[in-house]
């Protein structure tokens, strides 16, 4: 098994591990043995890239399923999946702070060689 993006929460306590066995990981960092606290599953290929919203309460996942994820990071599930054109190379939370009760904003790349900018859990691109 390849990890290919690790990303830590703000605080330094969590750390999300993206993978080929299609998994993202939560390690806790603060815990031993090696600081796994959940497995989060749902994509059918590669995990290529990982991120943790600025809150620390969302998860965000890129895969060679050609789809994105927001992952609950309290909850340990996904609560959104947004299918794109080609696989799904690096995802990244922006990282001002989101409006209260909204979850922000991300982007996203991948092999057709477009960036694009998400508003929400799947609220659309801008």
């Amino acid at each position: 098994m390849s990890v290919r993006s690790l990303a830590w929460s703000s605080d330094s306590n969590l750390l999300l591990s993206a993978s080929d066995d299609k998994r993202l990981v939560l390690h806790d960092v603060r815990s031993s043995p090696g600081g796994t606290v959940a497995a989060l599953t749902g994509h059918s290929s590669w995990v290529l890239s990982a991120d943790i919203s600025p809150d620390g309460r969302l998860g965000l996942s890129g895969s060679a399923d050609k789809s994105i994820k927001i992952w609950d990071i309290g909850a340990r599930a996904a609560v959104s999946t947004i299918q794109d054109t080609g696989e799904v190379w690096s995802v990244s939370w922006r990282p001002k702070a989101p409006t209260p009760g909204t979850v922000g904003a991300f982007v996203s790349g991948g092999e057709d060689g477009t960036v694009r900018w998400w508003r929400g859990a799947g609220g659309g691109t801008a």
